[in-house]
């Protein structure tokens, strides 16, 4: 797509809008069984369901913000805000030595949870905080 006119952030914009697409995908192949997997390790839907219910959607329209540059300092913030929670709560998981089923592809693949989850997280936190610095100035 940026052949001729690369640059990082287009790139960065274009990765984390087709991470929370694909990811978001994964999720809704099973919208039934994701809520209660994801509600093993999030703070947030631990004690609000709904938020498990509406969190594949939330992806979704957050990777399309990215891909279609639509408010994207708005989906930044909310990048860091849902994925610094997960991250918080996959931590915990991790630390706790927790051996439980990580949602994050949606709970049609078995995956377990590991530390690839929360390097999957501070990648996108990361890019989220440094393209978010790039509006600050």
């Amino acid at each position: 797509m940026h052949l001729n006119h690369w640059t990082l952030e287009a790139f960065m914009f274009d990765f984390m809008g087709l991470f929370f697409i694909v990811f978001s995908f994964f999720k809704m192949l099973d919208l039934k069984g994701f809520p209660s997997a994801f509600r093993m390790y999030d703070p947030v839907a631990k004690r609000v369901p709904l938020y498990g219910w509406i969190y594949p959607f939330i992806e979704t329209a957050l990777g399309l913000m990215f891909l279609i540059r639509f408010e994207v300092k708005i989906a930044l913030i909310v990048t860091i805000i849902i994925l610094g929670i997960t991250t918080f709560g996959v931590t915990k998981t991790l630390l706790d030595k927790k051996s439980i089923k990580c949602a994050c592809l949606g709970t049609v693949l078995n995956l377990p949870m590991t530390e690839a989850t929360f390097i999957e997280n501070f990648i996108m936190i990361t890019m989220a905080v440094y393209m978010l610095s790039r509006f600050m100035y």
